[in-house]
């Protein structure tokens, strides 16, 4: 029994020197270092290299939604900046904001300045986080998950995305149209009517349910509040209008318009939830889809031509909203 106690610090002894030569075999922390520089390194001659940039398509982490948001981007690897066009006007900006593509957490990294249109449709939560893993790089696509899902205390690994490579120029963003005015202004015929029905046809044959939209201002001071304080209007640059479906005068919607979308958004944390939150979420559920993007619209102002994409850049809804005269 002696000799046996008198072995066993040996033996364990043994295995620690033997554990501590596997680990220092196995991992190379210089070479990993350097292949974590090489996939850099390419990752940013590939988003540079894109001459009519990339498509990301941001899913809803509702899986019933059946859209995903579009956002066009075009990276300088030189100045480490980058421009954007989308359906939201703070997509626009005078300066390029700024990106980094790093390697620090392991992954390699893609993040978006403060102040760009991440950032601010982050707050409105379009969005999960402006720092993304990236998990997987092809030729033509990019594919990488947001690093957090939604709020700053919300747990790591959000909705997976992807960027695909342009082969020709996108011009959804080109044309900016009055919906503001269209949907507010006394003299429109979308404010005069009644009877405005939405038709939407869904490429995987899903029915909605028939949605009748009505409009109107929500005045000066409602606008400048929307301005001040909320950040789909503060931040994003969409303006508020009010919403009435199916004739439920009792019930309304606050309803956002772009110079190219038709927006519904659920705010939480405003009173009364009814327009900001039930309401809209409602109608988010009953046509699938939170946005709405124009092809166009009749030289009589009566009938919007629409359509929306999902997660791969496809038409998935299109539709008409129009006058019934």
């Amino acid at each position: 029994m002696k000799k046996i106690y008198k072995l066993l610090p040996l033996l364990i002894m043994a295995v620690s020197v033997i554990s501590c030569v596997k680990y220092e075999k196995d991992i190379d922390l210089d070479l990993t270092l350097v292949k974590q520089s090489q996939l850099t390194a390419r990752i940013r001659s590939q988003i540079g290299d894109a001459p009519n940039g990339w498509l990301l398509m941001i899913p809803n982490p509702d899986p019933s939604i059946k859209t995903a948001i579009p956002i066009i981007l075009k990276f300088d690897t030189v100045k480490n900046t980058f421009t954007s066009r989308s359906m939201f006007p703070s997509s626009t900006v005078a300066t390029p904001p700024v990106y980094e593509l790093s390697s620090a957490t392991g992954a390699p990294l893609l993040s978006f300045a403060s102040g760009s249109t991440f950032s601010a449709i982050y707050e409105s939560g379009f969005i999960q986080d402006f720092y993304f893993k990236i998990m997987d790089v092809t030729p033509d696509s990019i594919t990488m998950q947001p690093y957090r899902k939604g709020e700053i205390y919300a747990s790591e690994g959000g909705t997976v995305m992807k960027m695909y490579k342009l082969k020709s120029p996108v011009t959804w963003f080109d044309t900016q149209y009055p919906l503001l005015a269209l949907f507010s202004a006394s003299n429109s015929p979308f404010v005069i009517s009644a009877t405005n029905p939405l038709k939407l046809t869904y490429k995987d044959g899903y029915q909605a349910p028939a949605w009748n939209m009505e409009f109107s201002g929500v005045g000066a001071g409602n606008t400048s509040f929307f301005k001040a304080n909320i950040g789909i209007s503060r931040d994003v640059g969409l303006n508020p209008i009010a919403l009435y479906s199916n004739s439920d005068y009792s019930n309304y919607a606050f309803y956002y318009v772009s110079g190219t979308a038709m927006v519904t958004a659920v705010i939480k944390g405003w009173s009364p939830p009814g327009p900001f939150s039930l309401e809209p979420m409602k109608f988010i559920n009953a046509i699938k889809t939170d946005y709405l993007l124009v092809r166009s619209i009749s030289p009589d102002y009566t009938k919007i031509e629409l359509f929306a994409l999902n997660r791969y850049g496809q038409e998935v809804i299109t539709g008409t909203l129009e006058v019934e005269q």
